[in-house]
């Protein structure tokens, strides 16, 4: 039985707000609210710490801001007030990780917008699209440097729902962890920053920089115990930037996917490269371990003949993943042996790093068996990712101003600055659940190039949810 966290209100005034939040397989994390916003990261990253060893080490300072009062401890109270009104549905929510917006032309690149823009634009496809229908499920937004102003041009666009807060900090001296050989991540990434800034973007048409690498990371397994998404069973990725929700969803996806037992869902299949850390990683993981099952079917589309990673990988830019599966001692332990391996922050050439989605296909036979694997259909999800930023949306009872305006220039989806509707390069014309070997060869059938359903991708830097 789940057990659903419960604010614990202080005995005394005196006492700092406390949220004890209990969730399976023993993870009890502690999010503490006052004015000291450091010293209530360091209770809550150290409550992580003391189950899943590593975890401060690996986090270093990312979640320390200057906005835990007002943003993560305001995010879970107005998440558990969404759940208080509609107990009955999955706990579920939609998370976004937003780009730089205040940097100048490396945040803009070369684009009308910033990033802020397309976040709100999304919040307000999401809403027309998916909370309007489906329910309140919050919108939470991982960021960095998003303005008042900018938050709240975004919240005005969901009417249906909230949108959250979480400030995270990706300045290389905080999200580096001090394990890593600094010259040698600075010597793989510097060329790709203007003056070699790692904590800036990574300048446009330069590949994977440090926010890249740290993306993946953060991804691959940090995300899992954000302090918001501790609040909910659920969540559903999307990209904020280069990717658009073209109509409305037809189904609950979180409804859908806990009915069948699902605890993985994904659209699509490309492929990238290789990882020889990686593949040394898992071997020695699996050799301290000798008695792990791992799914057979699961692994076999994404490993050669002789089991090594062939560079194939879902599709993660849009996933949908049941949090307590990758909150467990066995992911972290896992993560932990390829977080060590520097394969996240390095590759055999500077431009090459593991990315989360060759992790994550890699992860889940030790965690999941196939019949836990579902394979959306293009339609469930219309969804389209990569577009360019400025792209037009196709929200029609929407509008988002520029900062500082109330002029609306997009009044509906007949508009002529909206975008034809598109069509997924993927078709599915049922679903599938994958039991046993029949995973493998459905799965396997996905990486033919010539079929509907494959979006092949030659190199690993056309993916640009973060650079």
């Amino acid at each position: 039985v789940e057990r659903r966290p419960r604010w614990v209100m202080p005995l005394v005034m005196s006492i700092p707000h406390l949220l004890v939040m209990s969730i399976p397989h023993h993870l009890n994390p502690v999010v503490t609210c006052g004015a000291e916003p450091d010293k209530h990261a360091d209770i809550f990253v150290h409550s992580i710490d003391n189950q899943r060893p590593g975890f401060a080490a690996a986090s270093g300072r990312l979640w320390h801001t200057s906005s835990w009062l007002n943003e993560t401890c305001a995010g879970v109270q107005r998440i558990q007030e969404l759940q208080a009104k509609q107990p009955t549905k999955p706990r579920g929510a939609v998370t976004i990780l937003a780009f730089q917006a205040t940097c100048g032309e490396d945040c803009t690149r070369g684009n009308k917008h910033d990033q802020s823009w397309n976040i709100a634009n999304m919040a307000a496809a999401l809403d027309e699209h998916f909370f309007s229908h489906h329910g309140a499920y919050p919108l939470v937004v991982h960021h960095e440097d998003l303005t008042d102003a900018q938050q709240q041009r975004t919240s005005d666009q969901v009417r249906s729902s909230a949108v959250v807060w979480q400030r995270v900090n990706f300045s290389v001296d905080a999200a580096l962890p001090k394990y890593y050989d600094y010259a040698a991540v600075f010597r793989d990434v510097n060329l790709s920053h203007r003056g070699g800034n790692l904590s800036s973007p990574s300048m446009r048409g330069t590949f994977h920089g440090f926010g890249y690498r740290t993306m993946c990371r953060f991804y691959a397994a940090l995300v899992m115990f954000s302090p918001l998404l501790l609040q909910v069973d659920w969540y559903l990725r999307v990209d904020g930037g280069d990717s658009r929700i073209t109509s409305a969803w037809p189904k609950d996806v979180f409804a859908h996917l806990q009915a069948r037992h699902y605890a993985y869902a994904y659209e699509t299949i490309s492929k990238a490269a290789s990882s020889s850390r990686l593949d040394g990683a898992l071997r020695s993981f699996n050799q301290a371990n000798p008695h792990l099952k791992v799914d057979a079917a699961l692994r076999l589309p994404f490993v050669n003949s002789r089991g090594e990673y062939n560079g194939r990988y879902y599709y993660n830019n849009l996933e949908v993943v049941r949090l307590h599966v990758f909150r467990t001692r066995l992911h972290w332990r896992l993560f932990m042996a390829v977080e060590h391996s520097g394969a996240f922050m390095h590759g055999p050439t500077y431009k090459q790093n593991l990315g989360d989605a060759d992790y994550r296909s890699m992860a889940l036979p030790y965690l999941l068996n196939a019949s836990q694997v579902f394979q959306m259909p293009a339609r469930m999800i219309p969804y389209s990712h990569p577009v360019p930023w400025d792209l037009p949306y196709r929200h029609a009872s929407h509008c988002v101003p520029e900062l500082g305006s109330t002029v609306c220039t997009q009044k509906s989806s007949k508009s002529p600055l909206q975008p034809p509707r598109q069509r997924s390069p993927h078709s599915i014309k049922q679903e599938h659940r994958l039991p046993g070997t029949a995973a493998a060869h459905q799965i396997k059938r996905q990486h033919t190039p010539a079929t509907a359903r494959t979006r092949i991708r030659s190199s690993r830097s056309t993916r640009l949810t973060r650079d």
